[in-house]
């Protein structure tokens, strides 16, 4: 579960950046406490179901979305707040995993962007939400030959990607630490929990029911329809979303086993002095790194500078480990920025994202009726967005320029050892970035 962590006389504050600082007031919504009736009924809160919820609502169907603690209380409002386009493979690997179908998958990887883009647009959500463009930067030379293969490679297909050296690198991000990077005009940065907030509220208002605090217990077919189960209530649909993504539980069978959820530990400055603003990330740039250990840092709406990342790959959260893992970031961020040495840690906090053994999206629909989607690795705020919009019209039988091709329930090998033989994986790939492979 996600998790915040303030010690007493830190000054550390014990909730997320987000959360404090959210404007977008909870959508509110009661826990569901009798028997509906619904075209769909909708397993999880986050950015997938409700921009399913939302864009099935749009299409006239009668939607109930369930959430089993608060609207955001995942990954969703509690993510990095990057905007980022793409998926974790090119179009040709796609197309070798998928055959014809995988373009429709990369599309929706590179439309993923631009359609968050329309949809805040449209619904005039006040997310706080900026477009300057994502910074992909190179620790090492070996990595930044890789970053000109992929500026070569946007710039062939129109995008107007600009390459930097390290001049114009440390110029854009502020930091000395990184041989150059590249500009993809493509990405940006939201505010998480008000745009998961501001999409409940825009599903609601094109009329889905949103029923926080409202755990699912069982799943099962009645008759030609399903019937979630919820405690004190349950949901008749015809059809059922099941959008948990890393707290994916045994509702369905082997679907917990069939992906590997993570922490990912995030901190927060307090906010900068007037001459540290002005040098660090100054025209507002997301920005990640090429270390094999993901890295990501940005500056909040309000002069903070984000960073996060996997320092461990734990599923759980022991509050001894979880201090050495805020650490490990404190000390990565003064590498990049030596300047913010002195400069106080006011907000840390963890939770669970969903990777698959692939790096993909994945759709499951494992009998008719039931549809399972997950698996966005670290760029849900925009693919997740895109997903379930997806997946609203291929129930709705409305057609789409994406598609994410079905594919089996999958256990993940040795999936009870995932814990130690992650944390192995993760000092060997600490090894390599240090050495620079």
């Amino acid at each position: 579960m996600w998790a915040v962590e303030g010690a007493s006389g830190t000054g550390e504050a014990a909730e997320s950046l987000w959360a404090a600082s959210a404007a977008v007031p909870a959508p509110g919504g009661e826990p569901l406490s009798t028997t509906v009736q619904a075209d769909v009924a909708i397993v999880g809160g986050g950015l997938t179901g409700l921009s399913a919820a939302l864009h099935l609502a749009e299409l006239g169907r009668k939607v109930v979305v369930l959430e089993a603690h608060e609207v955001g209380y995942g990954a969703s409002g509690r993510n990095g707040g990057q905007v980022n386009p793409g998926l974790r493979l090119n179009e040709q690997q796609a197309v070798a995993r998928h055959g014809e179908a995988g373009r429709g998958l990369y599309r929706m990887g590179e439309e993923a962007t631009d359609f968050l883009a329309a949809v805040i647009a449209r619904l005039n959500l006040p997310c706080r939400f900026q477009r300057p463009g994502v910074v992909r930067l190179a620790h090492h030379p070996a990595a930044f030959a890789t970053l000109r293969d992929a500026h070569a490679a946007l710039v062939a297909r129109g995008i107007a990607a600009r390459l930097l050296d390290a001049r114009q690198a440390a110029e854009v991000v502020g930091s000395h630490r990184y041989v150059g990077g590249m500009i993809d005009p493509r990405g940006g940065n939201v505010h998480p929990l008000d745009l998961v907030r501001g999409l409940a509220r825009a599903a609601m208002a094109a009329g889905a029911a949103v029923h926080p605090r409202t755990p699912v217990r069982t799943l099962a077919r009645a008759a030609d329809r399903w019937k979630v189960e919820c405690g004190n209530g349950a949901v008749l649909a015809g059809e059922v979303v099941v959008a948990t993504n890393g707290y994916s539980d045994a509702l369905i069978p082997g679907l917990a086993r069939s992906v590997l959820p993570v922490n990912s530990f995030q901190i927060a400055t307090a906010p900068l002095a007037a001459d540290l603003h002005d040098r660090i990330l100054p025209s507002g740039h997301a920005a990640f790194d090429s270390r094999r250990l993901i890295l990501y840092f940005r500056k909040s709406p309000d002069a903070r500078v984000v960073l996060g990342g996997r320092a461990s790959f734990s599923s759980r959260l022991d509050p001894a480990r979880a201090r050495r893992d805020y650490d490990v970031l404190r000390e990565v961020l003064v590498g990049i920025f030596p300047q913010l040495r002195d400069v106080p840690i006011a907000y840390r906090w963890t939770g669970l994202v969903c990777i698959t053994p692939d790096f993909i999206p994945h759709y499951h629909n494992p009998t008719a009726g039931l549809h399972v989607l997950l698996g966005f690795n670290g760029k849900g705020v925009a693919l997740s967005t895109r997903a379930g919009a997806w997946l609203a019209r291929k129930i709705a039988r409305e057609p789409d320029s994406c598609a994410i091709p079905p594919t089996p329930i999958a256990p993940v090998p040795l999936h009870a050892l995932r814990a130690p033989v992650a944390h192995l994986i993760m000092q060997w790939h600490r090894v390599m970035d240090v050495v620079g492979r």
